[in-house]
C-alpha cells in the first residue's frame, strides 16, 4: 500500500503542473483573442481607407480597404484543407495590381474542392474593379502537419498562407497583409468568416483547471481513506 501511495503521489505531481499550466495558457490565449475581438468591433466601423493610407498604419489589421485595379487572374493559391459546414474546399488568395501600380493579395473566399484529382475553375472578371473588404494577416507562423512544398506551375495548392513565399512565387513584393472581401460582393465567393471566439478559450481554461481539481479531491480522499484504513488495521 505505501509503495501504491509513493507512486500516486509522483503521478499527481507530474500531471498537477501540466493541467495547470494548460490552463494558465489557455487563459493567455483568450486575453489576447478579446483583445482583438475588440479591435475588430471597433475598427470594423470606421470609414474605408486607402492602400497608401493603410501601408501608413502601424497596424493594419481588421482596418476597412478601397482599391481599385484588375486581378491576375492565371495566378493564384488556393488553401487546402478549408472546410465549411462539413464539406471540404478551399480559400482562394488571387494577386491584383491596384492602381497606384502595386500588387496586393485579396482572399476571395471559399470554394468546395469537389474531385481532389482535379482543381476547381474559377471565374474571374478581368475589368477594371474596385474591391472593399478589410485588411487581415496570419496571427503567428502558420501549423503545417509537414513540410508545405509548393507545386510547379499555376494555380498553386498551398497547405499554408505565408508572404515570403507568395513573394518568391509571384516574383512581386506584396505587403504583409491580405484583402478579405466585404460579403455581397461579385467576385466573392463563400465569405470568409474571422474565427476569434475567446470564450473558447475561457471554457478550456475552465476544464483544465476543472481536471486539475478533480484530480487533486480524488487524490485527498484516496489519501486520507488509506491512513485510516492503516490506522484500524493497526
Amino acid at each position: 500500500m505505501f509503495a501504491f501511495r509513493v507512486k500516486l503521489t509522483v503521478l499527481v505531481m507530474t500531471l498537477l503542473p501540466i493541467l495547470l499550466v494548460l490552463g494558465f495558457w489557455q487563459l493567455s490565449r483568450y486575453e489576447q483573442k478579446l483583445v482583438l475581438e475588440q479591435a475588430y468591433e471597433t475598427r470594423r466601423t470606421l470609414e474605408p481607407v486607402s492602400f497608401s493610407e493603410l501601408k501608413r498604419q502601424q497596424d493594419p489589421l481588421y482596418l476597412p480597404l478601397t482599391v481599385s485595379g484588375r486581378f491576375d487572374y492565371e495566378h493564384y493559391f488556393l488553401l487546402d484543407n478549408q472546410v465549411f459546414q462539413g464539406e471540404a474546399g478551399y480559400e482562394l488568395y488571387m494577386p491584383f495590381l491596384i492602381d497606384e501600380g502595386q500588387w496586393l493579395m485579396v482572399n476571395r473566399g471559399w470554394i468546395p474542392a469537389g474531385q481532389r484529382q482535379q482543381l476547381p475553375e474559377i471565374t474571374t472578371n478581368p475589368a477594371h474593379l474596385v474591391l472593399t473588404g478589410f485588411a487581415y494577416k496570419p496571427l503567428g507562423k502558420p501549423f503545417t502537419l509537414g513540410d508545405d512544398i509548393w507545386p510547379e506551375g499555376w494555380p498553386k495548392r498551398i497547405q499554408a498562407y505565408d508572404q515570403d513565399k507568395v513573394t518568391d512565387a509571384l516574383g512581386q513584393p506584396v505587403p504583409g497583409f491580405y484583402l478579405v472581401l466585404e460579403a455581397g460582393q461579385a467576385e466573392q465567393f463563400r465569405p470568409v468568416v474571422v474565427n476569434l471566439k475567446s470564450s473558447r478559450h475561457m471554457g478550456y481554461a475552465v476544464q483544465w483547471f476543472a481536471m486539475a481539481l478533480v484530480m487533486l479531491l480524488l487524490y485527498g480522499f484516496h489519501m486520507v481513506r488509506s491512513g485510516k484504513n492503516n490506522n484500524d488495521k493497526g
